[in-house]
């Protein structure tokens, strides 16, 4: 009686071991999937994030040059202005 059920038993445990290779191939290939949009979104958030920082650039240095040229304009205000902030700076930390 064992012995006639020996034979479905090994194609059962077949069937198995088969079931489980397409299952880790199947792992596999999600995995990769993962990976690649893994790889994909961090490199979408780089490109952005250097876009921002380009952005942020740009009006950072075209503040610096208004500024620039306002001082060239009006040098003794600049200059007046300049003491000015410095002296309450020096208060204000003067006292601490």
């Amino acid at each position: 009686m064992a012995n006639t059920d020996m034979p479905e038993t090994e194609r059962n445990v077949d069937s198995l071991v088969n079931e489980f290779r397409q299952l880790k191939t199947e792992f596999a290939r999600i995995a990769g999937l993962l990976d690649q949009t893994a790889r994909a979104a961090g490199a979408e958030a780089a490109s952005r994030a250097r876009a921002a920082g380009e952005q942020v650039w740009a009006r950072t240095e075209s503040s610096a040059d208004d500024l620039a040229d306002r001082i060239k304009e009006q040098p003794l205000a600049s200059a007046g202005i300049a003491f000015g902030v410095g002296l309450l700076i020096g208060l204000v930390l003067g006292r601490r």
